[in-house]
């Protein structure tokens, strides 16, 4: 998906349907980040967390959470999940 599709769902609790054919639960969001070495390219990233980890990171930034960097063209569907 491009990310401009994506961004109506960041910081959302959503559905995931992955290139790889798996499905994931969670939320989305978007970090502009700098170049900083060859293989990084500055610019918008996106990243991946459990809402339960999501959730975790919002209220307490010192606690240990799973994230992972979710690249956008990994993304082929996005549901939301919120009421």
């Amino acid at each position: 998906m491009e990310l401009a599709n994506i961004r109506t769902y960041t910081h959302k609790h959503c559905r995931f349907k992955l290139r790889n054919g798996k499905e994931v639960f969670g939320v989305i969001w978007e970090v502009e980040t700098q170049a900083g070495t060859l293989t990084e390219h500055g610019g918008p990233r996106l990243f991946f967390a459990s809402i339960r980890d999501y959730e975790r990171l919002q209220t307490g930034p010192n606690e240990p959470v799973s994230i992972i960097d979710m690249p956008p063209e990994e993304i082929i569907n996005v549901e939301s999940l919120a009421s």
